[in-house]
């Protein structure tokens, strides 16, 4: 699909009027929007409702559910890395530019909402459709503002009051919460059931996408029940069944191959797991193409990789035996007793698939990174060997010994914000992973759920099955296993920071006071073990720990309950003390 370039500027609702120089703050005349000679023709009414599309942000899911949380770290400080950290307050710009960018476009959507059934021109059928879309988008954009803040004001009119005196406060999040199951319940009627992959109209909303909205949005408001059903009804029996795991039954390449050219479903008809997609397309004319920069920015050849995966994350993954690194015979990677990048090797060896199917491993033959450790080799055979830590603009470096290639694609790398790969925002393997957590919550989840979902994304792999009654034998946790398979399937898809809040671990974001002495060890951000480094000289200026492994961060702290939520701005308390009091620790 290739939603037009028509935006619709609309004045910002009064609570947040007073950011300082967000281009969406400029008040336009509206009168061009609202006199009947626009809300005419279809053409006008879909390209009101393409300006909302970009409510569904693209690559920005990944900065923002990603950078806070604890499998990857940005390369240097930003506001993103600095929130995960909890060194923040609630004057900090990244908060404050959420806030307004996100009832800003909320605005937008309203605007639509308010006007589109002035179109009276159009068949009504069309024009629901529209809206249907329209809602959806305004429950996406509600879903990270509840997350983020909790209580917020509930917009769902372009009207408001001019006095600031009678400006809306917050509204519980549970009644945030049922207006959307509600809406998204209404939209998912009007809608069609699926779109086509590599169809003109991919990238539009369909009826599987605002129900898988639906059940992500109840399962991160502990509505198991209401999760339960809405998976159901896209699962095999179900109304709107039609998705489905990506697979070509190739094992050893279809989880990577989802993430990249080779199955983008905007120009993949065979990919029909992709429920939800921000769609780009660079080759369109230069006032109306549409690019990020992520694949460049995963392999950089002469900075920093931007996005560093950390040695928690690496360690998460199960040995191919189903047992975790401490507890499984076949993990060989603290051997200390072989050469340096053969011993980085061996972190690679024997585990689940998905681990070299997610990260940059000795052999991966894809590298466009330039250099790696042991120096020009691998810019010629474009087959990378071992880390490389040095910044010295000859080859992409590391901050922790670890590069992710989901998502990259290797054509793309050399050009700067030249890459139009799908930005996937919600696909039937979430949907599995939704109903298995449902499920477990309500105390029914047995082998049965365990095959039907769990087993279904490990096999696409060809990973052993997640077998409970060895779980029990083994000494594993059900809801760990849950969890980590929630970590690794999701992994660099925006959602860790979001389920770390959830499940309250803020002990994996940074050091915890209040937890046990071991949970705060997890929240220092650790890399690679020195000894898995082939050029010892390329690490001389970082730091180690006395078992030898690299020290990122240390400084990092998490406040429970503080950091669970961020604070309300502010600058739009300020505006507005009816958004007075605070979230917990904030005011």
């Amino acid at each position: 699909m290739k939603i037009l370039k028509y935006i619709l500027k609309t004045w910002v609702f009064c609570i947040i009027l007073t950011a300082c120089n967000d281009d969406f703050l400029e008040k336009p005349p509206l009168g061009h929007l609202t006199d009947p000679v626009f809300w005419q023709s279809e053409q006008q009414v879909r390209s009101a409702a393409n300006a909302c599309y970009a409510g569904l942000e693209g690559k920005g899911i990944l900065n923002y559910g990603e950078i806070p949380a604890d499998n990857v770290m940005w390369y240097r400080n930003m506001d993103w890395k600095q929130i995960g950290a909890g060194q923040y307050g609630s004057d900090l710009g990244t908060i404050n530019s959420r806030w307004n960018q996100y009832y800003a476009r909320i605005r937008r959507c309203n605007f639509f909402l308010d006007n589109y059934e002035r179109a009276t021109m159009v068949e009504s059928e069309t024009l629901e459709r529209y809206a249907a879309e329209v809602k959806t988008i305004r429950a996406f954009i509600y879903f990270y503002l509840t997350s983020w803040f909790g209580d917020v004001p509930l917009i769902v009119s372009t009207d408001f009051p001019i006095d600031p005196k009678d400006y809306m406060g917050r509204i519980p999040r549970v009644e945030v919460i049922d207006y959307l199951m509600q809406d998204l319940d209404d939209a998912a009627d009007n809608l069609p059931a699926f779109i086509e992959p590599a169809t003109s109209n991919f990238g539009r909303i369909s009826a599987a996408g605002a129900i898988a909205l639906k059940a992500r949005i109840a399962l991160h408001n502990e509505r198991w029940e209401t999760a339960e059903k809405a998976c159901e009804r896209l699962m095999p029996g179900g109304d709107l069944a039609y998705h489905q795991l990506y697979s070509t039954g190739n094992p050893e390449q279809d989880y990577s191959d989802l993430f990249k050219f080779a199955g983008r479903a905007s120009r993949q008809a065979h990919n029909k797991e992709t429920i939800i997609a921000m769609v780009y397309n660079y080759d369109l004319p230069t006032a109306v193409k549409t690019h990020h920069n992520l694949s460049r920015e995963l392999q950089v050849p002469d900075q920093y990789s931007r996005f560093n995966p950390t040695k928690a994350f690496i360690d998460s993954y199960l040995c191919d035996d189903g047992l975790p690194i401490e507890k499984s015979p076949r993990y060989r990677g603290n051997s200390t007793t072989v050469p340096h990048y053969n011993s980085y090797a061996l972190i690679f060896e024997n585990r689940d698939p998905r681990l070299k199917q997610t990260i940059v491993y000795p052999g991966y033959d894809r590298w466009e990174g330039g250099e790696d450790g042991r120096g020009a080799a691998a810019i010629t055979t474009k087959v990378f060997q071992s880390p490389k830590f040095t910044n010295d603009k000859k080859g992409s470096a590391t901050v922790t010994g670890f590069y992710p290639h989901k998502y990259c694609e290797p054509t793309k790398v050399s050009f700067i914000n030249g890459d139009d790969n799908d930005i996937i925002v919600l696909r039937y393997g979430e949907v599995l992973l939704i109903y298995a957590e449902a499920m477990f919550k309500q105390g029914k989840f047995t082998q049965e759920v365990t095959d039907k979902t769990i087993n279904q994304l490990r096999k696409r792999v060809g990973m052993k099955d997640m077998i409970l009654a060895e779980l029990s034998t083994n000494g594993m946790d059900v809801e760990t296993e849950i969890r980590r398979e929630r970590r690794i399937e999701l992994f660099f898809e925006g959602l860790r920071w979001f389920d770390i809040t959830r499940w309250k671990e803020g002990y994996r974001l940074g050091v915890d006071s209040s937890e046990s002495p071991e949970k705060q060890e997890i929240g220092i951000i650790k890399g690679l073990r020195k000894d898995n480094v082939y050029n010892q000289d390329d690490i001389k200026n970082f730091p180690f720990n006395k078992d030898g492994y690299l020290i990122h961060d240390d400084t990092r702290v998490f406040s429970n309950p503080k950091n669970y939520l961020f604070p309300v701005p502010y600058i739009a308390t300020q505006v507005n003390p009816n958004l007075n009091p605070n979230n917990p620790g904030w005011d």
